[in-house]
């Protein structure tokens, strides 16, 4: 008996032992991963402070309509990429797209510097799973409108995996090498702006402008520019504006928003319609996004765009 009790008690001391070697070692990987996060956190601060304050060297480059045209197209690409790319392709799947054309979509979106274009949708998948809901990243009602426009990104649970996975996507290989590999294109595309100025300087010279004035006008700048707008679809359209339909959140449709973002400030819209190619349902809902889409379906490069019948419009008003 005594031997029965005390190889019993060995057992469970082996087993406590046991379970609490996997206790420390869960502490010590969730303690590495805790650090790592933050280290993120910091980072993404750091860069963004970068892009913020190099912005301010425009005043020291100067104006051209060279540097200014150059804005306006890497502006172009970046938040089409972010509309059309990222958010209604693959985030909502609002359509499907030629293959090549689909892997340009991410490669634009990825010139925005807003995160990879699998963690990007995913992320926005789980935002409107949980939209304004404790588990929302970046609500301004259940946060403050600071971190929901900017706060958020350098918070730990940024860098957490997410539930929300994008099998549908992540099976293409060329989407997870360009998900992958984000960091790498960003010093690429600065390395392209200033080459461009640089041969347009040499080559060029009456367009009068210079490697640094097209790196910090068609860089910089049009990041920035980028980021704030699409920013403020978490911020301000979520806080200011009308709303058509209940949509369980606090999602508002914002006229100046659609204006700048390409159509997505018509977000209460979005929300009721999330699968929706479309966000400006009607004729004075100016939505460019969706001419885009509507063009490339006409020569082929997307199809199957999804859209609300004019019954579902009209019984859900």
């Amino acid at each position: 008996m005594n031997y029965t009790l005390s190889t019993s008690m060995c057992t469970l001391l082996g087993k406590e032992i046991h379970m609490t070697s996997i206790s420390k070692k869960q502490t010590s990987i969730g303690k590495i991963l805790e650090t790592r996060e933050s280290r993120m956190g910091a980072l993404i601060f750091l860069v963004m402070l970068y892009f913020h304050v190099g912005s301010l060297y425009v005043f020291k480059v100067g104006f051209t309509w060279t540097a200014f045209t150059i804005f306006l197209v890497s502006y172009f690409v970046k938040i089409t990429g972010i509309t059309m790319g990222y958010h209604r392709l693959f985030a909502h799947r609002t359509f499907k797209a030629k293959r090549w054309f689909q892997f340009y979509l991410a490669l634009a979106g990825s010139t925005a510097i807003q995160g990879g274009v699998l963690w990007w949708a995913s992320h926005h998948r789980g935002h409107h799973q949980h939209s304004d809901l404790g588990e929302d990243l970046h609500s301004p009602i259940t946060h403050s409108p600071f971190h929901a426009h900017l706060g958020w990104m350098w918070s730990k649970e940024c860098f957490k995996p997410t539930k929300h996975k994008m099998l549908d996507f992540a099976r293409f290989p060329e989407i997870r090498f360009i998900n992958r590999h984000y960091l790498v294109l960003i010093l690429l595309q600065g390395v392209f702006f200033y080459g461009m100025g640089l041969a347009l300087e040499y080559w060029f010279p009456i367009l009068e402008t210079t490697g640094s004035q097209v790196f910090v006008w068609g860089f910089l700048l049009s990041t920035v520019w980028t980021w704030h707008i699409t920013f403020s679809i978490n911020s301000i359209c979520h806080l200011f504006g009308s709303k058509r339909y209940e949509s369980h959140d606090e999602s508002r449709n914002n006229w100046i928003m659609s204006i700048l973002a390409f159509g997505e400030g018509w977000h209460n819209n979005h929300h009721k319609y999330g699968w929706s190619a479309r966000n400006g349902f009607f004729w004075w809902e100016w939505d460019p996004t969706w001419y885009l889409l509507k063009a490339t379906e006409k020569v082929g490069l997307v199809w199957d765009l999804k859209v609300p019948t004019e019954e579902q419009l009209r019984d859900t008003l």
